[in-house]
């Protein structure tokens, strides 16, 4: 059954080489699969390296954006299984067979799991929520059904049957461009149309964290565009029954930025290093409370 890997690329060049070298022999071990690069660079800076590996297809891809990345990766693609792998996404030994053993089984849209790679030592008061910003693992065992878990998945690190998740060929908003959140549309997509989610953890990748993303104001940009992504995909297309979902997510929003903006105060006189998780969860209930807020993009760090 022939897979095909999408890469879209912004500017890791060292991160890209890293991945392919990695990959190359994953790939000789499972003929038929295909790697494609979309880079989404207008100075194609992804070219020189895609360029250095043998059987890597380079895709340049000039309009800005991640969601025109993903869809350029899904039109180019030939295989009847699509995996995306980030740039800033190391795959580990065995990662591709995990992925080709849960294709030849039918499974139809699979994720796999995520760890951390710090480019320096986190901030010891900033690690824990470091850490669960950038991890994913759910504890669950391969084969395990998680639509349940769908809000804390994205498109990083998963595979899709191409016919049965795809089938108009675009499947990423472009309205997310600027916000993100394109992943988390696209997932809740597929579970409107019953298209159960699956665990995979022996699809292992580090995701490269740099030091631009270790900071507080990093993780409550984050915390707050979370925030209203959870609210918009409630919202969905319209209807009585979205808004209330809606309403009832900004109530809990309200809750949340109150009992932590408050917490917040407190710790902040006495100088407590937990006012950063309480800034944190404060902005994600801020989030959730202005979620038709134009988005601040977090993609340049």
């Amino acid at each position: 059954m022939k897979l095909s890997i999408l890469i879209p690329a912004y500017r890791r060049p060292a991160g890209l080489a890293e991945i392919l070298t990695r990959l190359t022999p994953q790939v000789a071990a499972h003929p038929g699969t295909e790697v494609i690069v979309v880079d989404n660079d207008p100075d194609a800076s992804a070219r020189a390296v895609a360029g250095g590996f043998g059987g890597v297809r380079y895709v340049h891809e000039t309009r800005r954006g991640v969601v025109h990345a993903r869809n350029r990766g899904i039109a180019e693609a030939t295989g009847r299984h699509v995996i995306f792998l980030d740039d800033d996404e190391i795959p580990a030994d065995g990662w591709l067979a995990a992925y080709a053993g849960q294709a030849a089984n039918g499974v139809v849209a699979c994720f796999g799991r995520i760890v951390p790679r710090f480019e320096a030592v986190p901030p010891p008061g900033l690690k824990t929520m470091l850490d669960a910003l950038f991890s994913r693992d759910l504890g669950s065992v391969t084969g395990h059904d998680i639509s349940r878990d769908w809000a804390a998945l994205g498109t990083g690190n998963s595979m899709f049957d191409m016919a049965v998740c795809f089938p108009g060929g675009t499947p990423f908003d472009s309205r997310f461009n600027a916000r993100g959140g394109e992943d988390s549309w696209m997932i809740r997509g597929l579970l409107a149309r019953g298209i159960a989610l699956t665990w995979n953890p022996e699809a292992l990748v580090e995701e490269v964290v740099p030091t631009a993303r270790m900071t507080l104001a990093s993780i409550k940009r984050r915390k707050f565009n979370h925030g209203q992504i959870r609210v918009i995909c409630a919202v969905g297309n319209g209807g009585a029954g979205a808004w209330l979902g809606a309403a009832a997510w900004m109530a809990a929003g309200a809750v949340q930025a109150s009992l932590h903006g408050a917490r917040y105060a407190a710790l902040a006189v006495t100088g407590s290093p937990r006012r950063d998780d309480a800034a944190a969860r404060l902005h994600a209930g801020l989030g959730k409370l202005f979620w038709w807020r134009a988005a601040q993009s977090f993609y340049a760090a």
